[in-house]
């Protein structure tokens, strides 16, 4: 897998200098835009334009306090608690344009969760989900104010998973091999649709829809993995000179990665403010709000994530 991203990182700067040799410079804003308007990048949400990038998103997160139930005895519960998770995260993308309808892009991904305090660290463990993508965007139709493109896509992903308390009740249940650490690999082929529409040269929306299927984190079991979304945005620069711009976003999502688990979906809401004053690069900070289920906890805590985007065109 490594040796095949080198090849085609070589292979796609000898492409691309090949192209910048017999492209004219005509073309002021490496940005992609519609009707003047220019789409900001978010996390967890595919961009729809044939482009040159390379976008680097680093992202923090902690969960609500929850409680952990104890044991009962009589009246009384015993051995109960409030802890939190910490989730870390890191996604890094490059895309190659090849014509005006084709480009290539693939993606390493790294997303952690781990317990505050020893507690947590013990019914929680210690999660890791690291590995990545590589795709095809392909562009189906654009207009003054309207793109939208296809993706066909392969995924792999390899979570490992560190339980202490699964690893003694795998001991006292007699189970023949008990482990702490559990390295379980995935793969997917995934299909979807990403697209943007540009209202004037402030206002813009974007939206995607996708579907994967392929081993799940589960051994021996197979399963589908579907996202969607969809985001608004404002931007001060073309009308009030300001170089600000404002994002709300709703996804809807299945991933693994995300959930750093095998199954089940989240509901996320994101906000993100950037600067739009370059035509070179995207700067910005994106905060995301949903609920995950925690099979230690009776009740879905609540996380909170903020994520710092860069992305640079050529």
């Amino acid at each position: 897998m490594k040796k095949l991203i080198v090849i085609i990182i070589i292979s796609c700067l000898f492409v691309n200098s090949g192209n910048a040799q017999s492209e004219t410079s005509s073309f002021e804003r490496k940005i992609p835009t519609l009707n003047d308007h220019s789409f900001p990048s978010l996390d967890h949400f595919q961009n729809s334009f044939i482009s040159t990038s390379l976008q680097a998103n680093l992202g923090i997160g902690m969960t609500s306090p929850f409680s952990i139930s104890g044991i009962q005895i009589d009246d009384h519960e015993l051995f109960t608690f409030e802890g939190q998770l910490l989730f870390i995260t890191m996604n890094i993308e490059y895309q190659q344009r090849f014509n005006p309808w084709l480009s290539l892009y693939f993606t390493i991904r790294l997303a952690g969760r781990v317990g505050t305090d020893m507690s947590t660290i013990l019914l929680n463990g210690v999660n890791t989900v690291s590995g990545g993508d590589i795709g095809w965007l392909i562009r189906l139709k654009q207009s003054k104010k309207f793109n939208l493109s296809t993706k066909v896509y392969i995924q792999k992903l390899s979570g490992n998973f560190i339980n202490v308390a699964e690893y003694f009740e795998e001991v006292i249940n007699d189970h023949p091999n008990p482990t702490v650490i559990k390295k379980v690999p995935a793969m997917y082929a995934g299909l979807g649709l990403v697209g943007a529409y540009a209202f004037n040269s402030t206002f813009g929306l974007q939206f995607y829809g996708q579907y994967s299927y392929g081993e799940s984190f589960e051994r021996g079991k197979t399963g589908g993995y579907m996202a969607a979304g969809i985001a608004g945005d404002v931007d001060f620069k073309p009308k009030h000179n300001a170089p600000v711009g404002l994002t709300l976003a709703y996804t809807l999502t299945g991933a693994p990665e995300v959930l750093m688990a095998e199954s089940g979906s989240a509901n996320l809401f994101s906000g993100k403010i950037g600067y739009t004053g370059s035509d070179e690069f995207e700067l910005g900070l994106q905060y995301t709000f949903y609920k995950m289920n925690l099979e230690s906890v009776d009740s879905k805590p609540y996380i909170n994530t903020i994520v710092l985007l860069l992305k640079f065109y050529f």
